[in-house]
């Protein structure tokens, strides 16, 4: 089973040159989550058994010795076993493992850089935390390895998000994207057509509201996060934001989520708690998925981590590209990288392991396929083995086709802060203590306080 280290341990080991391996054959559960992720995504999970399908993939061209790697989802620990097995046996080197819970990593990573005594490589999710150690210099830039790699085609948002100045400073190994899950044995029973899923934020409204009428108290329509916290503001409210044509800043300077734009898509969240279409509670990530398990929610909007428990319950579900709103259908995406770090010790190792995963299909499909997550590069999905997986579960399409127009939360500087903010105004107003307008116009405040220090540490 997996041992947690206190600080002082935990330096101790990194300090005695030698990464203890705490990945261990331990069973899953469901983790917390990280923002951009979600997104990330990082959300609840299972490993589908597809994943050990995939051939092995051929090893790199020269071995890079043995090198030390974080990860940062001890819940994910099964999977990830498999993956270093995979690695190891490969040819292209070894890789021992530290297990640095995602809350935690931040601060440990900035202390073991300062301790000179970084890992080789790291996984981190979302771009906030891959744009802290890109802009503050820690990341080594992959085209030192690869010259080629700036034209690969990885997804355009998240390329962006790992590129400074022409290069890029982190290999993109996974991403999700938000689309809508839905209950079909809810539906049925509550008289909508199974097969035809809302299209629209209103009809989205108007479905909820039925189910919740048709369900005595014991059945609700439909789940958005609530909680007040980042994940609600910063990863899940853009993309209905962005639906209503509203955006987190008007440039880079200026709070602009509480326009007009911004408190129609908070009307509209106030409309499903007006409408009884969703219980009046604090919501997260993970509590949405539990009680959409239940059988008794009509549908979520969710990243795709989910589709294994999903898939998995007493009930049919169906997945559908999120509703479209008055100004469009773009969903926030999420996603996770591997980054090699500048002053490592072993890079070589570091690189070794970012390229096996994030430059070979087989190995990238295997990656994702044990996370329940999305190939940041398209070509990666004409690999057999994902292929395979994409059409044996039959809630991936839409994630698929939900990518074709997605983009990135606002990841600069406060984001999270600034996610925080959105998340208590959200919070307002579920529970009816403010109106939409003065929710966001307190924490446009707020936010713009946060902005203005942030941006001037440079």
């Amino acid at each position: 089973m997996t041992r947690s280290f206190g600080r002082r341990r935990f330096l101790q080991t990194l300090g005695g040159g030698t990464a203890t391996i705490l990945v261990a054959a331990c069973g899953s559960s469901a983790p917390a989550s990280v923002p951009g992720g979600g997104a990330t995504s990082n959300s609840p999970t299972a490993a589908p058994k597809a994943a050990e399908k995939a051939a092995p993939a051929p090893p790199a061209a020269k071995a890079a010795g043995s090198g030390t790697f974080w990860f940062n989802q001890p819940p994910q620990q099964e999977a990830f076993q498999k993956i270093i097995e995979r690695f190891n046996q490969s040819g292209s080197g070894k890789m021992e493992v530290v297990l640095v819970p995602a809350p935690e990593l931040p601060t440990k990573l900035a202390t073991a850089i300062a301790g000179g005594e970084p890992p080789d490589a790291v996984r981190l999710g979302g771009p906030a935390v891959n744009s802290l150690f890109m802009t503050n210099g820690h990341a080594a830039a992959l085209d030192d390895w690869d010259p080629k790699i700036g034209t690969y085609d990885f997804l355009p948002p998240i390329k962006k998000a790992v590129t400074r100045n022409g290069k890029m400073y982190a290999m993109p190994v996974n991403s999700g994207v938000q689309a809508f899950i839905y209950n079909k044995d809810v539906y049925q029973k509550a008289g909508l057509d199974p097969e035809k899923p809302p299209t629209t934020f209103d009809q989205l409204l108007e479905f909820a509201a039925k189910i919740s009428a048709g369900g005595g108290g014991q059945v609700w329509g439909h789940y958005v996060p609530t909680a007040p916290i980042a994940q609600t503001g910063a990863d899940y409210f853009p993309s209905i934001l962005w639906a209503f044509g509203g955006k987190e800043l008007s440039d880079e300077t200026k709070i602009a989520f509480n326009s007009p734009e911004g408190v129609a898509a908070l009307q509209w969240y106030k409309a499903l708690f007006d409408r009884k279409a969703m219980p009046i509670k604090q919501v997260n990530e993970i509590q949405m998925l539990q009680d959409y398990l239940t059988g008794n929610v009509g549908s979520i909007g969710v990243y795709p981590a989910v589709v294994a428990r999903v898939s998995e319950a007493g009930f049919k579900s169906a997945s559908a590209r999120l509703p479209a709103g008055p100004k469009g259908q773009t969903a926030a995406i999420g996603f996770g990288t591997i980054m090699v770090m500048d002053k490592a010790k072993n890079r070589e190792a570091g690189w070794a392991f970012a390229r096996f995963i994030g430059l070979e299909a087989a190995n990238g499909a295997f990656w994702n396929i044990s996370f329940g997550q999305l190939p940041p590069r398209i070509s990666f999905r004409e690999d057999p083995a994902w292929k395979e997986y994409e059409s044996k579960n039959p809630l991936v399409p839409a994630y698929v086709e939900a990518q074709k127009t997605t983009d990135l939360p606002y990841f600069g500087p406060g984001a999270q802060e600034i996610g925080v903010e959105l998340g208590k105004a959200i919070e307002a107003v579920a529970f009816g203590k403010k109106e939409p307008k003065q929710a966001l116009d307190e924490a446009a405040q707020a936010s713009q306080v946060i902005l203005d220090r942030e941006r001037k540490k440079g």
